[in-house]
């Protein structure tokens, strides 16, 4: 049967740009699209769930496969796609990939789609194969791929030019973009608290799943005359006035605080903590109506602390993503305790909002038991003298160019120092490098990262500034060059890769960890297991090892043999050690072991190949017995092929 594309579930938003709209502008510049780089991206960005699925035989390689809906009906759809490099679409050009349609196990849809000429002999050969086959299929034509680049924001609909950052040349601004689904949640949870007429709360949600645009919608919706938005960065700012222009308009927005009777309402002004601090005494009370405090977790500080009490507002926002801090200080009371939405880093990529991570744990060796540690962590100084070193230097760049040679990279360091030291030693392996620190200007900032988006630069080596409020979604390799020991910092730096982008499936992560302070609870921070739990919910009762090993889906994650060895030493001290931060790390031991023998490790298999042998198994489980039988009560036959 033949199905229209706007039928197909991911698809429906096509009927908001009808066929009849197209100009010939807009065929020509679809026209100009390359199958693989244009065509394939318009496709992918359109899915709730831009992950691309399993290509299966390594013999249809050359055929997209996803997962879509029609109806009641879900399945494996293959796209064959013809673009630029096609102005002819004969039946030579297309036979090898119809003849691959039939290699697709399950196959429930075959989608062709071509910006060319179709001969009618080329057309026919589908829809035979497809009938043959008994799947329904679909044609996109270059009309469809341009309504799809106009409901994207990719071309202006008026002169077919490309968009950038929301806007095109002539004046169209996108709008209409569609909410996932943390976005629509959290706002149904604002518009309840409205109701119930409470006059705060916090939105928890991960990096990138679009809190600032929540902000806007929901000021917009509560009628606010005067919103205030506050950061402590610029760059935030910046992110933050393309996000309230797009509801408010342009001329609603101002940079600074301040306003006349004259200026028009509503009105939203866009401010950095810094500034309004200095002349806090000026600002009147209740001057603003909405109040959103950005990067929530710096609120205890007294500067905010001051200017919210100071102003209080009708409706005070908070977003973060992690709202956890060091100081153990409470920013969830600053909000009377109201959590509007809390949804962690997993929901986002389970639900397609994030790109999945692939983590790697390498062994640094640095003796971080030689230098001192104080409540804040160790000093510049120290981590300067033991991390500036030649050897460390070389085994980055090493593994850099193993697991990510040429990937947009953002290299997280310790010190103004450091970065500059790496970037130099990057140069001198033949890798462009640049520094990126809070010294360097904006106008050099945003240089740095368009250069690092065209590939002019390939890693940028920063201290703290990148670590919030940067939208930068085409990086794909982080490098976490430093003790990371604040859960925090941990994932405002893993957050920086986790944003989505055309032709982009994972980031890849390689973080250098020594023995420095508890080393150990990165596992903790990757979610290898549920936080705050114990292994045991009651004597003899276990809970499931997959609940203990629990990464978010499509997410990998590899320690070198001597971090495990760390990580191992940090749990037995008897100052740290716990059933729970034991069992996760033998849960973790054993499935690598059995990964490596590629079938269930025995008890004698794990005494000879482990430094942890089965007695600590026994230990924390009660027997081997029981071990076993936690193990064996999960499917983990995937974890041999």
């Amino acid at each position: 049967m033949y199905i229209p594309i706007e039928k197909y579930d991911q698809f429906v938003n096509l009927s908001e740009f009808s066929r009849n709209k197209v100009s010939e502008k807009l065929i020509a510049a679809v026209r100009r699209f390359h199958e693989a780089d244009d065509l394939e991206e318009l496709v992918l960005r359109n899915l709730t769930d831009p992950n691309r699925t399993p290509h299966g035989p390594a013999e249809i390689v050359d055929i997209m496969t996803l997962q879509l809906s029609y109806k009641n009906k879900t399945g494996v759809a293959g796209f064959i796609l013809k673009g630029r490099s096609f102005k002819r679409v004969t039946p030579a050009v297309i036979s090898h990939q119809i003849f691959r349609l039939r290699k697709i196990a399950d196959l429930k849809f075959a989608i062709f789609g071509h910006t060319g000429n179709l001969l009618d002999e080329a057309r026919e050969e589908f829809i035979h194969t497809a009938k043959d086959l008994g799947v329904d299929y679909t044609i996109i034509d270059a009309a469809d791929f341009a309504r799809l680049a106009i409901i994207q924001g990719v071309l202006c609909p008026r002169d077919a030019r490309k968009v950038k950052n929301g806007r095109c040349q002539c004046g169209y601004r996108v709008s209409g973009d569609r909410l996932n689904i943390l976005q629509r949640d959290a706002l149904k949870q604002l518009q309840i608290t409205h109701a119930w007429g409470q006059m705060a709360g916090v939105v928890i949600m991960p990096t990138g799943s679009g809190k600032t645009r929540i902000a806007a919608i929901d000021s917009s919706r509560a009628y606010a005359k005067r919103v205030l938005y506050l950061a402590h960065t610029h760059e935030i700012l910046d992110g933050a006035e393309r996000e309230f222009a797009h509801v408010y308009g342009t001329d609603a927005i101002h940079r600074g605080w301040k306003y006349t009777d004259s200026t028009p309402s509503p009105s939203v002004h866009l401010s950095t903590i810094q500034s309004i601090s200095r002349s806090v005494g000026k600002v009147d009370a209740q001057q603003y109506d909405y109040v959103v405090v950005d990067e929530f977790h710096h609120a205890a500080a007294k500067s905010y602390r001051k200017l919210i009490s100071q102003v209080k507002p009708d409706f005070l926002l908070g977003l973060t993503a992690t709202p956890f801090r060091g100081d153990k200080q409470d920013v969830i009371e600053l909000c009377k305790g109201n959590i509007i939405v809390y949804f962690e880093l997993r929901t986002g990529i389970d639900n397609g909002i994030l790109t999945p991570y692939h983590y790697y744990g390498c062994f640094d060796d640095v003796d971080y038991s030689q230098l001192k540690y104080f409540a804040s962590g160790y000093t510049v100084n120290d981590l300067n003298k033991a991390l500036i070193i030649p050897e460390r230097d070389e085994a980055i760049i090493k593994k850099w160019r193993t697991m990510a040679e040429d990937s947009p990279t953002l290299a997280f360091c310790c010190s103004h120092q450091h970065a500059k030291r790496m970037a130099s030693s990057f140069k001198a392996a033949g890798i462009s490098a640049v520094e990126y620190l809070g010294t360097t200007s904006m106008e050099k900032r945003a240089e740095l990262v368009e250069k690092l988006q065209y590939g002019q630069i390939k890693i940028l080596c920063a201290v703290d500034v990148l670590n919030e409020g940067v939208d930068i979604p085409f990086i794909e390799c982080l490098l976490f060059l430093r003790p990371t020991e604040s859960k925090r910092i941990f994932f405002q730096q893993l957050g920086r890769g986790l944003r989505l982008s055309p032709g982009k499936d994972k980031v890849v992560v390689l973080d250098f960890i020594g023995n420095f302070h508890n080393a150990y609870r990165i596992v903790e921070y990757l979610g290898l297991q549920p936080e705050e739990t114990v292994v045991f919910e009651t004597l003899g009762r276990l809970r499931s090892s997959k609940q203990v090993i629990n990464l978010p889906l499509g997410c990998q994650v590899e320690f070198d043999d001597r971090v495990i060895d760390i990580f191992a030493n940090q749990v037995l001290d008897p100052k740290r050690a716990t059933r729970h931060n034991i069992a996760q790390i033998l849960i973790y031991l054993y499935l690598r072991t059995s990964k490596r023998l590629r079938h269930l490790a025995t008890q004698k298999e794990i005494d000879r190949l482990q430094i942890l042998h089965t007695e600590f198994y026994k230990m924390v489980f009660g027997s081997w017995e029981k071990f076993e039988a936690l193990i064996q009560g999960e499917d983990y036959t995937g974890l041999f092929q």
